[in-house]
């Protein structure tokens, strides 16, 4: 029997996954294949919101009219990462012929795989083009595996289908239906809100309920906070709720005061009759987790954009900052702000002093013309001020201990959303350093990040790096202190080098499980 297996993380199925199976399983002569959706793949981050059932539900109606193809649950079930010569392994025997099929991506690279050799030993490999343009290169490295592993390799002739699975995710999140997906698919996306598509009828909603002009307002706000959470290496989790409450920020703006206060619960500050063009936060806020049950996160984004508010989050500001200079703001004020936010590279400290100017602004325009000022906007100037001068009494590291240092750095990187923080100690075993701290990226948009925040904060603290290797869309940054070196990976790049294993005698100091 001739037994295809298709491996990856699937998120989601699109038809680029559906034509190259059924291609393979025509190509291949097998008489079944057999879809099988990793746990955890040493070579792409796992979204910390990820939920293998609801991936294999996606796999059954994206293959449910393919009688010869099945779904496995084998490695989600296995637990741990997946790697591929162990699944090989447990579906090899001696009646079956296994074919093993991977994109031209992960072909080229197989050979950097956990245990290459055995992977080749138990299959056939199938390679199957992601772009039509690179068989030359896949020819090449075909005829290195056969010499250097006695592999059986074949190249796939069916057509390239170019899809990506981040794009899909993006024009899900953004409000858009992917024309790359199948109807069953696609509806049990939106149905379960997966990738934050529940955007599409957010932005159908506001298309249909507002202004032609709030409404491309309101995209230009969505699109402009989904940029700068791209630019700070933010997950996509969080760029769906961006987006969701720049869709949904003037939600009620254009109702009648009576129809907006109708929404609250209670009856709200006598500010917001006073400065009545900032009730439509509150009641926009009421109307949206109405409508489409927002959770709290991104309710406080959209409840506070127009005064801003003590205590808020980086998100928040992000919000309330894209209200101000989405591009299609043409107010004097919103263009000069638009000018200097924009002249500075995005990072969360040039956020924190871009809010705190606009707010200060706002201040002095609003008094200025003799209006009343929200007693929210000027707590939230003087809450702001004063964490800066808090913050300017400097953390000094000049002339701090190792482990202090290298403590500080795993604050630093937990704040930015780094998983598998380890401290590792290794001053008796090289003079190279005393501690390596390691830590996962979510993408490699996220290594940079993660790596700035970090030399910008110890920066601050009196700590320059004495060397730095990495760029812009890497998949691995270092930042060398002498005392302590910082190596920033994604996950597939950590599994691949696997420093913490060559220190694995040692007890590594583990951040909190998320």
């Amino acid at each position: 029997m001739r037994t295809g297996i298709y491996g990856g993380t699937f998120s989601p199925p699109h038809d680029g996954h559906t034509e190259a199976a059924k291609h393979f399983l025509k190509e291949a002569g097998l008489d079944r294949l057999i879809i099988m959706p990793s746990l955890i793949s040493p070579h792409k981050p796992t979204a910390k919101d990820d939920d293998p059932q609801k991936r294999l539900e996606m796999l059954r109606l994206a293959f449910a009219d393919e009688p010869k193809i099945g779904i496995s649950d084998y490695e989600i079930q296995k637990g741990g990462v997946s790697y591929t010569y162990l699944t090989l392994e447990h579906f090899k025997n001696d009646e079956t012929t296994l074919c093993f099929l991977t994109g031209s991506d992960m072909f080229l690279t197989l050979d950097q795989w956990r245990e290459p050799e055995r992977i080749f030993a138990c299959a056939e490999i199938w390679c199957a083009s992601r772009t039509g343009t690179d068989r030359a290169e896949l020819e090449r490295k075909k005829a290195e595996y056969e010499k250097k592993y006695g592999a059986v390799c074949r190249i796939c002739e069916c057509p390239a289908v170019v899809v990506s699975s981040t794009d899909v995710r993006r024009a899900l999140r953004e409000g858009n239906r992917p024309g790359n997906l199948s109807d069953g698919v696609y509806d049990y996306i939106v149905k379960n809100d997966l990738y934050g598509a529940k955007n599409v009828y957010i932005k159908e909603y506001i298309k249909n309920n507002l202004s032609e002009k709030r409404y491309k307002h309101s995209l230009g706000v969505a699109d402009t906070a989904e940029n700068i959470g791209e630019a700070l290496g933010l997950p996509e989790s969080k760029l769906s709720k961006l987006i969701r409450a720049g869709l949904c920020h003037d939600v009620s703006k254009e109702l009648p005061t009576e129809e907006q206060l109708a929404l609250l619960d209670e009856k709200p500050d006598e500010d917001y009759i006073k400065v009545p063009l900032t009730l439509h936060q509150i009641s926009g806020a009421a109307l949206a987790k109405k409508l489409f049950s927002l959770d709290k996160e991104t309710e406080d984004m959209i409840k506070y954009h127009c005064t801003g508010a003590p205590g808020m989050s980086l998100c928040d500001k992000i919000v309330f900052l894209s209200d101000f200079i989405e591009p299609g703001r043409e107010y004097e004020a919103c263009r000069r702000l638009r000018k200097e936010f924009y002249s500075k590279e995005i990072t969360e400290a040039h956020i924190n002093e871009t809010f705190i100017t606009c707010c200060k602004r706002q201040l002095d325009h609003i008094e200025e013309k003799g209006g009343a000022v929200h007693h929210l906007t000027r707590l939230t100037y003087i809450t702001e001020v004063n964490k800066m001068a808090e913050n300017e009494k400097k953390l000094d590291l000049t002339n701090a201990d190792s482990n202090v240092i290298s403590e500080q750095i795993r604050l630093i990187l937990d704040e930015k959303l780094a998983k598998h923080i380890e401290i590792i100690p290794v001053r008796d075993k090289t003079v190279m350093t005393d501690y390596f701290v390691i830590a996962n990226a979510q993408s490699t948009t996220h290594v940079k990040a993660l790596a700035d925040e970090v030399e910008y904060k110890l920066g601050e603290a009196g700590l320059k790096p004495l060397h730095m290797d990495g760029q812009l869309g890497g998949d691995w940054y270092v930042l060398d202190y002498g005392v302590v070196i910082v190596h920033i990976f994604v996950g597939a790049a950590r599994e691949f080098y696997k420093l913490d294993r060559l220190w694995q005698d040692k007890s590594p100091i583990q951040s909190p499980e998320e």
